[in-house]
């Protein structure tokens, strides 16, 4: 029987004391924001078949040297000065994962204090995609819409105390979300009991709502 699956929060109950922000260093922050434009330019490049044969040889070379020194494990967890938890290789937001659509959470409250009851919070997340994460024409795939949603009102089950793992995630697409122009995902955890607990929220382009979600998390953890 396989192990059953651990939040990154129960990952760091476990391993005790975490590394501050000071280990995230600007030339590692530096190298996502590079690939993400090289990921965006590979997606729109018209470039002639030489072009891309030196291109590929180029990437080649250097995924060989950044493989060359490889940590144990994907997941790096670092512990801000006011208790909150960031998990920075996480596909939903993490800072040091390129794929990870570029999130910015908006006055983040820090994380409640272990074995405190959970409170109702909200809270608001920003981003601009670009065609690398495109669906049908000039608009953002369906897909990055929901894990944008799942991020943020994961996110927020977190900031509430009554953090989990994702169990149910219902999205309604309403109308086109664009990319290339700023987005703001709002989330709130008001429900909770049992080990399990209710999030809701809205992504908006201005003051158009383009989705909204309802999802459901188990917690992982014990007080």
């Amino acid at each position: 029987m396989s192990d059953p699956p651990v939040s990154a929060a129960r990952l760091a109950d476990l391993l005790g004391e975490l590394p501050g922000p000071e280990s995230v260093t600007p030339e590692e922050i530096a190298l996502v924001e590079r690939v993400r434009e090289l990921v965006e330019a590979v997606v729109l490049t018209d470039a002639d078949r030489a072009t891309l044969t030196d291109a590929a040889g180029a990437v080649a070379a250097l995924t060989q040297r950044l493989a060359a020194r490889r940590r144990d494990g994907g997941i790096r967890l670092i512990r801000h000065a006011d208790g909150r938890l960031e998990n920075l290789t996480q596909a939903g937001s993490g800072r040091l994962n390129p794929q990870a659509p570029p999130l910015e959470f908006v006055d983040l409250p820090p994380d409640p204090p272990r074995g405190a009851e959970p409170r109702p919070v909200e809270i608001r997340a920003r981003c601009t995609l670009t065609a690398a994460h495109g669906g049908s024409p000039d608009r953002v795939h369906g897909g990055v819409v929901a894990l944008l949603l799942d991020q943020v009102l994961g996110m927020a089950v977190h900031a509430a105390g009554a953090g989990g793992l994702t169990r149910a995630l219902t999205v309604e697409l309403r109308k086109a979300t664009p990319f290339g122009v700023p987005l703001e995902i709002t989330a709130r955890c008001t429900e909770f009991g049992g080990g399990r607990s209710r999030a809701t929220g809205e992504l908006r382009h201005g003051e158009v709502v383009t989705a909204e979600a309802v999802a459901t998390f188990v917690t992982d953890r014990t007080k």
